[in-house]
Protein backbone atom coordinates (compact mmCIF):
# COMPACT_ATOMS: atom_id res chain seq x y z
CA UNK A 1 0.00 0.00 0.00
CA UNK A 2 1.36 3.65 -0.47
CA UNK A 3 2.26 4.95 2.56
CA UNK A 4 3.69 8.37 1.35
CA UNK A 5 1.00 10.54 0.13
CA UNK A 6 3.49 11.59 -2.81
CA UNK A 7 3.14 8.39 -4.24
CA UNK A 8 -0.65 9.17 -5.21
CA UNK A 9 0.48 12.21 -7.20
CA UNK A 10 0.84 10.94 -10.57
CA UNK A 11 3.01 12.86 -12.65
CA UNK A 12 3.94 12.38 -16.53
CA UNK A 13 7.75 11.51 -17.21
CA UNK A 14 9.69 15.40 -17.34
CA UNK A 15 13.04 14.56 -16.14
CA UNK A 16 15.53 15.75 -19.15
CA UNK A 17 18.65 14.93 -17.06
CA UNK A 18 19.59 12.09 -14.79
CA UNK A 19 20.22 14.55 -12.07
CA UNK A 20 16.06 15.15 -12.77
CA UNK A 21 15.57 11.84 -12.40
CA UNK A 22 17.54 11.73 -9.13
CA UNK A 23 16.13 14.60 -7.26
CA UNK A 24 12.74 12.76 -7.89
CA UNK A 25 13.57 9.39 -6.53
CA UNK A 26 14.88 11.41 -3.64
CA UNK A 27 11.66 13.19 -2.90
CA UNK A 28 9.50 10.29 -3.53
CA UNK A 29 12.07 8.47 -0.96
CA UNK A 30 12.51 5.51 -3.39
CA UNK A 31 15.30 2.96 -3.79
CA UNK A 32 16.36 3.23 -7.18
CA UNK A 33 20.31 2.76 -7.54
CA UNK A 34 21.72 4.88 -10.13
CA UNK A 35 25.29 4.11 -11.66
CA UNK A 36 27.49 5.48 -14.86
CA UNK A 37 29.27 2.42 -14.59
CA UNK A 38 28.08 0.01 -17.80
CA UNK A 39 30.23 -2.12 -17.37
CA UNK A 40 28.98 -4.63 -14.94
CA UNK A 41 26.26 -4.77 -17.72
CA UNK A 42 28.62 -6.30 -20.18
CA UNK A 43 30.03 -9.25 -17.64
CA UNK A 44 28.66 -12.78 -18.45
CA UNK A 45 26.89 -15.00 -15.73
CA UNK A 46 26.72 -18.58 -15.65
CA UNK A 47 22.55 -20.04 -15.31
CA UNK A 48 22.30 -23.97 -14.54
CA UNK A 49 24.42 -25.21 -17.28
CA UNK A 50 24.46 -21.88 -19.61
CA UNK A 51 26.58 -18.77 -19.93
CA UNK A 52 24.66 -15.72 -21.01
CA UNK A 53 26.87 -13.26 -22.32
CA UNK A 54 25.67 -9.85 -20.82
CA UNK A 55 23.07 -9.16 -18.17
CA UNK A 56 20.43 -7.88 -20.91
CA UNK A 57 17.40 -9.86 -22.03
CA UNK A 58 14.79 -9.22 -24.28
CA UNK A 59 11.63 -9.92 -22.56
CA UNK A 60 8.32 -11.26 -24.40
CA UNK A 61 6.25 -9.26 -26.41
CA UNK A 62 3.40 -10.90 -28.57
CA UNK A 63 3.04 -9.75 -31.80
CA UNK A 64 -0.04 -11.05 -33.35
CA UNK A 65 2.06 -11.24 -36.51
CA UNK A 66 1.84 -15.26 -36.91
CA UNK A 67 0.62 -16.90 -40.00
CA UNK A 68 -3.22 -18.43 -39.16
CA UNK A 69 -1.36 -22.27 -38.45
CA UNK A 70 0.68 -20.48 -35.71
CA UNK A 71 3.52 -20.19 -37.93
CA UNK A 72 5.91 -17.17 -37.64
CA UNK A 73 4.76 -14.18 -39.86
CA UNK A 74 7.01 -11.93 -42.39
CA UNK A 75 6.52 -9.54 -39.28
CA UNK A 76 7.54 -11.89 -36.42
CA UNK A 77 10.77 -12.91 -38.84
CA UNK A 78 11.26 -9.23 -38.93
CA UNK A 79 11.10 -8.32 -34.80
CA UNK A 80 13.84 -11.44 -33.92
CA UNK A 81 15.58 -10.06 -36.61
CA UNK A 82 15.95 -6.33 -35.49
CA UNK A 83 16.19 -8.05 -31.85
CA UNK A 84 19.00 -10.26 -32.84
CA UNK A 85 20.98 -7.49 -34.40
CA UNK A 86 20.67 -5.51 -30.89
CA UNK A 87 23.23 -7.05 -28.72
CA UNK A 88 21.30 -8.51 -25.85
CA UNK A 89 22.37 -11.72 -24.97
CA UNK A 90 18.78 -13.29 -24.09
CA UNK A 91 16.26 -13.16 -25.97
CA UNK A 92 13.22 -14.49 -24.59
CA UNK A 93 10.49 -15.37 -27.15
CA UNK A 94 6.97 -14.73 -27.01
CA UNK A 95 4.07 -16.49 -25.48
CA UNK A 96 3.49 -19.09 -27.76
CA UNK A 97 0.14 -20.66 -27.53
CA UNK A 98 0.55 -25.01 -26.33
CA UNK A 99 -2.91 -25.20 -28.78
CA UNK A 100 -5.20 -23.64 -31.32
CA UNK A 101 -7.96 -23.50 -28.52
CA UNK A 102 -5.80 -21.38 -25.66
CA UNK A 103 -4.73 -18.79 -28.22
CA UNK A 104 -5.38 -15.34 -26.97
CA UNK A 105 -5.59 -14.04 -30.82
CA UNK A 106 -5.88 -16.30 -34.26
CA UNK A 107 -2.12 -14.88 -35.21
CA UNK A 108 -0.70 -15.94 -31.79
CA UNK A 109 2.19 -18.14 -32.54
CA UNK A 110 1.44 -21.80 -32.14
CA UNK A 111 3.82 -24.50 -32.02
CA UNK A 112 3.21 -27.73 -33.44
CA UNK A 113 4.03 -30.81 -35.10
CA UNK A 114 3.13 -29.16 -38.59
CA UNK A 115 4.92 -25.90 -38.31
CA UNK A 116 8.09 -27.12 -36.17
CA UNK A 117 10.02 -26.60 -39.64
CA UNK A 118 9.07 -22.54 -39.89
CA UNK A 119 10.26 -22.17 -35.90
CA UNK A 120 13.38 -23.88 -36.85
CA UNK A 121 14.04 -21.46 -39.68
CA UNK A 122 13.08 -19.28 -37.15
CA UNK A 123 15.34 -19.92 -34.06
CA UNK A 124 17.94 -20.72 -36.51
CA UNK A 125 18.16 -17.02 -38.51
CA UNK A 126 17.57 -15.42 -34.93
CA UNK A 127 20.80 -17.16 -33.32
CA UNK A 128 22.51 -16.22 -36.74
CA UNK A 129 22.65 -12.99 -36.48
CA UNK A 130 22.51 -12.61 -32.65
CA UNK A 131 25.73 -14.64 -32.90
CA UNK A 132 27.56 -12.36 -35.50
CA UNK A 133 26.23 -8.95 -33.10
CA UNK A 134 27.78 -10.53 -29.68
CA UNK A 135 30.63 -11.86 -31.70
CA UNK A 136 30.99 -7.92 -33.53
CA UNK A 137 30.36 -6.49 -30.01
CA UNK A 138 33.37 -8.39 -28.74
CA UNK A 139 31.04 -10.98 -26.76
CA UNK A 140 32.85 -14.58 -26.80
CA UNK A 141 29.47 -16.21 -25.37
CA UNK A 142 26.64 -17.14 -27.98
CA UNK A 143 23.14 -15.84 -26.90
CA UNK A 144 20.48 -18.76 -25.77
CA UNK A 145 16.78 -18.32 -26.87
CA UNK A 146 14.12 -19.63 -24.60
CA UNK A 147 10.40 -20.13 -25.96
CA UNK A 148 7.38 -19.04 -23.44
CA UNK A 149 4.75 -21.63 -23.39
CA UNK A 150 1.31 -20.59 -22.48
CA UNK A 151 -2.18 -21.35 -22.30
CA UNK A 152 -4.36 -18.08 -22.21
CA UNK A 153 -6.41 -19.47 -19.65
CA UNK A 154 -9.45 -16.31 -19.17
CA UNK A 155 -8.21 -14.54 -22.48
CA UNK A 156 -8.59 -16.88 -24.87
CA UNK A 157 -9.88 -16.61 -28.27
CA UNK A 158 -11.91 -19.10 -30.40
CA UNK A 159 -13.28 -17.98 -33.94
CA UNK A 160 -12.32 -14.50 -33.30
CA UNK A 161 -14.36 -14.28 -30.20
CA UNK A 162 -13.61 -14.11 -26.43
CA UNK A 163 -13.91 -17.63 -24.81
CA UNK A 164 -12.64 -17.69 -20.93
CA UNK A 165 -11.23 -20.53 -20.46
CA UNK A 166 -11.36 -19.78 -16.21
CA UNK A 167 -9.91 -21.61 -13.29
CA UNK A 168 -12.77 -20.07 -11.16
CA UNK A 169 -15.25 -17.35 -11.43
CA UNK A 170 -14.06 -13.88 -10.32
CA UNK A 171 -17.10 -11.15 -11.45
CA UNK A 172 -14.65 -8.41 -11.46
CA UNK A 173 -12.33 -9.16 -13.65
CA UNK A 174 -15.04 -10.75 -16.28
CA UNK A 175 -16.72 -7.34 -15.92
CA UNK A 176 -13.27 -5.68 -16.92
CA UNK A 177 -12.84 -7.89 -19.87
CA UNK A 178 -16.89 -7.04 -20.86
CA UNK A 179 -17.73 -10.87 -20.20
CA UNK A 180 -20.92 -12.62 -17.84
CA UNK A 181 -20.68 -15.73 -15.89
CA UNK A 182 -22.08 -17.57 -19.39
CA UNK A 183 -19.22 -16.37 -21.14
CA UNK A 184 -16.54 -19.90 -21.88
CA UNK A 185 -16.20 -22.34 -19.24
CA UNK A 186 -14.61 -23.20 -15.95
CA UNK A 187 -11.98 -25.64 -16.80
CA UNK A 188 -12.35 -29.27 -15.30
CA UNK A 189 -9.41 -31.06 -13.09
CA UNK A 190 -9.35 -33.60 -16.26
CA UNK A 191 -8.53 -31.47 -18.51
CA UNK A 192 -6.20 -29.34 -16.84
CA UNK A 193 -4.72 -33.07 -15.95
CA UNK A 194 -4.57 -33.97 -20.00
CA UNK A 195 -3.13 -29.97 -20.59
CA UNK A 196 -0.06 -31.24 -18.58
CA UNK A 197 1.01 -33.73 -20.71
CA UNK A 198 0.35 -31.65 -23.99
CA UNK A 199 2.53 -28.63 -22.22
CA UNK A 200 5.27 -31.14 -21.81
CA UNK A 201 4.77 -32.34 -25.40
CA UNK A 202 5.13 -29.01 -26.61
CA UNK A 203 8.36 -28.10 -24.55
CA UNK A 204 9.94 -31.06 -26.07
CA UNK A 205 9.16 -29.73 -29.45
CA UNK A 206 10.35 -26.54 -28.58
CA UNK A 207 13.77 -28.20 -28.14
CA UNK A 208 13.52 -29.93 -30.92
CA UNK A 209 13.31 -26.99 -33.51
CA UNK A 210 16.13 -25.37 -31.56
CA UNK A 211 15.63 -23.20 -28.63
CA UNK A 212 17.89 -23.45 -25.48
CA UNK A 213 14.88 -23.52 -23.06
CA UNK A 214 11.07 -23.11 -22.37
CA UNK A 215 9.28 -20.46 -19.92
CA UNK A 216 6.18 -22.56 -18.54
CA UNK A 217 4.23 -19.42 -18.20
CA UNK A 218 2.77 -18.16 -14.74
CA UNK A 219 2.35 -14.53 -15.14
CA UNK A 220 -0.04 -12.10 -15.87
CA UNK A 221 -3.31 -13.90 -15.06
CA UNK A 222 -3.31 -16.71 -17.77
CA UNK A 223 -4.38 -20.11 -16.60
CA UNK A 224 -1.26 -20.94 -14.65
CA UNK A 225 -1.24 -17.89 -12.72
CA UNK A 226 -5.01 -17.95 -12.75
CA UNK A 227 -4.69 -21.35 -10.75
CA UNK A 228 -2.03 -20.21 -8.19
CA UNK A 229 -4.49 -17.91 -6.94
CA UNK A 230 -7.61 -20.53 -6.91
CA UNK A 231 -8.76 -20.65 -3.26
CA UNK A 232 -12.35 -20.38 -4.72
CA UNK A 233 -12.14 -23.06 -6.80
CA UNK A 234 -14.11 -26.12 -5.09
CA UNK A 235 -13.68 -29.59 -5.14
CA UNK A 236 -11.02 -29.74 -7.07
CA UNK A 237 -7.12 -31.36 -6.62
CA UNK A 238 -5.88 -27.97 -8.74
CA UNK A 239 -7.89 -25.38 -5.93
CA UNK A 240 -8.89 -24.23 -2.40
CA UNK A 241 -6.93 -22.90 0.02
CA UNK A 242 -3.90 -25.11 0.18
CA UNK A 243 -0.74 -24.24 -2.19
CA UNK A 244 -0.25 -27.74 -2.84
CA UNK A 245 -3.15 -27.79 -4.61
CA UNK A 246 -3.16 -24.31 -6.42
CA UNK A 247 0.26 -25.03 -7.61
CA UNK A 248 0.19 -28.68 -8.79
CA UNK A 249 -0.92 -28.34 -12.49
CA UNK A 250 2.07 -25.86 -12.60
CA UNK A 251 4.91 -28.35 -10.61
CA UNK A 252 3.19 -31.31 -12.95
CA UNK A 253 4.34 -29.89 -16.00
CA UNK A 254 8.27 -29.36 -14.78
CA UNK A 255 8.29 -32.63 -12.93
CA UNK A 256 7.00 -34.94 -15.99
CA UNK A 257 9.39 -32.52 -18.37
CA UNK A 258 12.29 -32.86 -16.14
CA UNK A 259 11.05 -36.80 -16.24
CA UNK A 260 11.14 -37.17 -20.03
CA UNK A 261 14.25 -35.06 -19.72
CA UNK A 262 16.13 -37.69 -17.86
CA UNK A 263 19.38 -36.90 -17.47
CA UNK A 264 19.82 -33.80 -20.41
CA UNK A 265 20.87 -31.18 -18.58
CA UNK A 266 21.84 -29.15 -21.92
CA UNK A 267 17.85 -27.23 -21.73
CA UNK A 268 17.10 -24.87 -19.50
CA UNK A 269 13.42 -25.10 -17.83
CA UNK A 270 12.42 -21.55 -16.49
CA UNK A 271 9.35 -19.60 -15.75
CA UNK A 272 8.24 -15.95 -15.88
CA UNK A 273 6.41 -15.52 -12.79
CA UNK A 274 4.07 -12.72 -11.17
CA UNK A 275 5.13 -12.65 -7.60
CA UNK A 276 1.96 -10.02 -7.30
CA UNK A 277 -0.83 -9.34 -8.57
CA UNK A 278 -2.50 -6.88 -6.33
CA UNK A 279 -6.12 -8.35 -6.35
CA UNK A 280 -7.56 -8.51 -2.93
CA UNK A 281 -7.36 -12.09 -1.04
CA UNK A 282 -9.04 -14.88 -2.05
CA UNK A 283 -8.43 -13.98 -5.72
CA UNK A 284 -5.06 -12.91 -5.10
CA UNK A 285 -1.56 -14.06 -5.54
CA UNK A 286 1.32 -12.93 -3.50
CA UNK A 287 -1.38 -11.09 -1.21
CA UNK A 288 -2.17 -10.82 2.43
CA UNK A 289 -4.73 -12.97 3.71
CA UNK A 290 -7.50 -9.90 4.65
CA UNK A 291 -10.97 -9.98 3.49
CA UNK A 292 -12.99 -7.17 1.82
CA UNK A 293 -9.45 -5.00 0.75
CA UNK A 294 -9.61 -3.10 -2.03
CA UNK A 295 -6.74 -3.31 -5.01
CA UNK A 296 -3.78 -3.21 -4.79
CA UNK A 297 -3.74 -5.37 -1.81
CA UNK A 298 -1.14 -5.83 0.82
CA UNK A 299 2.05 -7.48 0.09
CA UNK A 300 2.87 -11.28 1.10
CA UNK A 301 5.69 -13.29 -0.88
CA UNK A 302 5.48 -15.79 1.19
CA UNK A 303 3.33 -18.06 -0.95
CA UNK A 304 5.45 -16.88 -4.00
CA UNK A 305 9.17 -17.39 -1.97
CA UNK A 306 7.67 -20.89 -1.25
CA UNK A 307 6.59 -21.62 -4.77
CA UNK A 308 10.42 -20.73 -6.15
CA UNK A 309 11.85 -23.29 -3.51
CA UNK A 310 9.83 -25.68 -4.68
CA UNK A 311 11.39 -24.85 -8.23
CA UNK A 312 14.58 -24.97 -7.11
CA UNK A 313 14.21 -28.45 -5.49
CA UNK A 314 12.91 -29.18 -9.09
CA UNK A 315 16.07 -27.91 -10.84
CA UNK A 316 15.20 -24.51 -12.13
CA UNK A 317 17.76 -22.01 -11.73
CA UNK A 318 16.73 -19.07 -13.53
CA UNK A 319 13.25 -17.07 -12.84
CA UNK A 320 11.78 -14.08 -14.92
CA UNK A 321 10.36 -11.88 -12.30
CA UNK A 322 7.47 -9.94 -13.38
CA UNK A 323 3.83 -8.70 -11.23
CA UNK A 324 0.64 -7.85 -12.19
CA UNK A 325 -2.39 -8.88 -14.98
CA UNK A 326 -1.87 -5.84 -17.34
CA UNK A 327 -5.25 -6.88 -18.45
CA UNK A 328 -6.81 -6.25 -14.87
CA UNK A 329 -4.75 -3.04 -13.87
CA UNK A 330 -1.84 -2.72 -16.20
CA UNK A 331 0.09 0.01 -14.19
CA UNK A 332 1.17 -2.85 -12.17
CA UNK A 333 3.13 -4.45 -14.84
CA UNK A 334 4.02 -1.41 -16.94
CA UNK A 335 4.11 1.93 -15.41
CA UNK A 336 3.34 4.32 -18.15
CA UNK A 337 2.87 8.06 -19.05
CA UNK A 338 -0.28 7.38 -21.23
CA UNK A 339 -3.30 4.60 -20.22
CA UNK A 340 -4.33 2.86 -23.26
CA UNK A 341 -8.00 4.01 -24.69
CA UNK A 342 -10.59 4.15 -22.33
CA UNK A 343 -8.14 3.41 -19.48
CA UNK A 344 -7.56 5.58 -16.63
CA UNK A 345 -4.58 7.24 -15.03
CA UNK A 346 -3.77 5.10 -11.57
CA UNK A 347 -3.31 7.38 -8.26
CA UNK A 348 0.30 6.75 -7.91
CA UNK A 349 3.40 8.08 -8.94
CA UNK A 350 4.79 5.78 -12.13
CA UNK A 351 8.32 6.07 -10.11
CA UNK A 352 6.62 4.14 -7.55
CA UNK A 353 5.48 1.84 -9.93
CA UNK A 354 8.62 1.10 -11.04
CA UNK A 355 9.92 0.91 -7.73
CA UNK A 356 7.37 -1.79 -6.29
CA UNK A 357 8.70 -4.07 -9.18
CA UNK A 358 12.53 -3.17 -7.98
CA UNK A 359 11.77 -3.94 -4.33
CA UNK A 360 9.82 -6.69 -4.95
CA UNK A 361 12.62 -8.41 -7.40
CA UNK A 362 15.17 -7.73 -4.98
CA UNK A 363 13.41 -9.19 -1.82
CA UNK A 364 13.13 -12.29 -3.60
CA UNK A 365 16.54 -12.33 -4.68
CA UNK A 366 17.65 -11.85 -0.90
CA UNK A 367 15.30 -15.05 0.06
CA UNK A 368 16.39 -17.77 -2.18
CA UNK A 369 19.53 -19.67 -2.67
CA UNK A 370 22.54 -17.70 -4.47
CA UNK A 371 22.68 -19.98 -7.60
CA UNK A 372 18.62 -19.06 -8.97
CA UNK A 373 19.49 -16.29 -11.56
CA UNK A 374 16.82 -13.70 -11.47
CA UNK A 375 15.76 -11.55 -14.62
CA UNK A 376 13.82 -8.25 -13.32
CA UNK A 377 11.06 -6.12 -15.39
CA UNK A 378 9.69 -3.03 -15.38
CA UNK A 379 12.67 -0.44 -16.96
CA UNK A 380 11.29 1.08 -20.00
CA UNK A 381 9.25 3.43 -18.28
CA UNK A 382 13.01 5.01 -17.35
CA UNK A 383 13.67 5.80 -21.34
CA UNK A 384 17.09 6.98 -21.61
CA UNK A 385 18.43 6.85 -18.12
CA UNK A 386 17.33 3.47 -17.92
CA UNK A 387 20.54 2.04 -18.77
CA UNK A 388 21.87 3.97 -15.42
CA UNK A 389 19.56 2.18 -13.56
CA UNK A 390 19.94 -1.05 -14.38
CA UNK A 391 23.76 -1.16 -14.23
CA UNK A 392 23.22 0.30 -10.43
CA UNK A 393 20.77 -2.79 -9.64
CA UNK A 394 23.77 -5.10 -11.12
CA UNK A 395 26.00 -3.62 -8.52
CA UNK A 396 24.12 -3.73 -5.92
CA UNK A 397 23.46 -7.57 -6.64
CA UNK A 398 19.27 -6.47 -6.45
CA UNK A 399 19.04 -7.82 -9.68
CA UNK A 400 21.10 -10.75 -12.23
CA UNK A 401 19.56 -10.01 -15.57
CA UNK A 402 17.18 -6.86 -16.90
CA UNK A 403 14.80 -7.53 -19.43
CA UNK A 404 12.93 -4.73 -21.54
CA UNK A 405 9.93 -5.53 -23.54
CA UNK A 406 8.70 -1.91 -24.57
CA UNK A 407 11.93 -0.37 -25.28
CA UNK A 408 12.79 -3.48 -27.21
CA UNK A 409 9.53 -2.75 -29.89
CA UNK A 410 10.84 0.91 -29.76
CA UNK A 411 14.55 0.67 -30.00
CA UNK A 412 15.95 -3.15 -30.60
CA UNK A 413 19.36 -1.37 -30.53
CA UNK A 414 18.99 -0.08 -27.10
CA UNK A 415 21.87 -2.53 -26.11
CA UNK A 416 24.04 -1.99 -28.45
CA UNK A 417 23.48 1.60 -27.27
CA UNK A 418 24.62 0.87 -23.90
CA UNK A 419 27.29 -0.71 -24.63
CA UNK A 420 29.27 0.98 -27.52
CA UNK A 421 27.83 4.99 -26.88
CA UNK A 422 27.26 4.53 -22.93
CA UNK A 423 23.86 5.81 -22.76
CA UNK A 424 19.98 5.04 -24.71
CA UNK A 425 19.44 7.58 -27.68
CA UNK A 426 16.48 9.78 -26.29
CA UNK A 427 15.06 9.98 -29.35
CA UNK A 428 14.82 6.28 -29.61
CA UNK A 429 13.15 5.25 -26.53
CA UNK A 430 9.95 3.98 -25.67
CA UNK A 431 7.77 6.86 -24.17
CA UNK A 432 5.11 4.74 -22.71
CA UNK A 433 2.05 5.78 -24.44
CA UNK A 434 0.46 2.32 -24.43
CA UNK A 435 -0.13 2.79 -28.18
CA UNK A 436 2.03 -1.29 -28.59
CA UNK A 437 -0.67 -2.08 -25.41
CA UNK A 438 -3.74 -0.75 -27.34
CA UNK A 439 -3.04 -2.87 -30.46
CA UNK A 440 -2.71 -6.30 -28.77
CA UNK A 441 -6.07 -5.33 -26.92
CA UNK A 442 -7.77 -5.18 -30.38
CA UNK A 443 -5.61 -7.93 -31.57
CA UNK A 444 -3.67 -6.31 -34.91
CA UNK A 445 -0.20 -6.44 -35.11
CA UNK A 446 2.03 -5.46 -32.44
CA UNK A 447 4.68 -2.92 -32.65
CA UNK A 448 5.72 0.60 -31.86
CA UNK A 449 3.44 3.13 -33.08
CA UNK A 450 5.52 5.91 -31.97
CA UNK A 451 9.17 4.83 -33.39
CA UNK A 452 8.49 2.22 -35.96
CA UNK A 453 6.88 3.33 -39.44
CA UNK A 454 5.72 -0.46 -40.06
CA UNK A 455 3.15 0.32 -37.52
CA UNK A 456 2.29 3.78 -38.23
Amino acid sequence: MNSNPKHTQFESFKYKTLRDLEIKVHELGLEIPISNDFEVLKQNINADNWIIPNRLSIQPMEGFDSNLNGSPGVLTYRRYERYAKGGAGLIWFEATAINKDCQSNPHQLMLSMENSKEFEDLVSNTREICNRTLNELGFKQKCVLILQLNHSGRYSVREGKKFPIRAYHNSELDNSRGLSVKDGIIITDNDLESLEDIWVQKALLAKEVGFDGVDIKSCHGYLIHELLSSRVRVNSIYGGESLDNRAKFFLNIIYKLKKELANNTDFLITTRMSLYDGIPYPNGFGVKNIVNEVFPASIDLSEPLELIKRLYNLGMRLINITVGNPHYKPHITRPFDIPTKGGNLPNEHPLYGVNRLIRLTSLIKQQIPEDIKIIGSGYSYLRQFAGNIIAGLIHENKVDICGFGRMALANPNFPKQIFQEGFIDKKQVCITCSKCSELMKIGNNVGCVSRDPQYQ
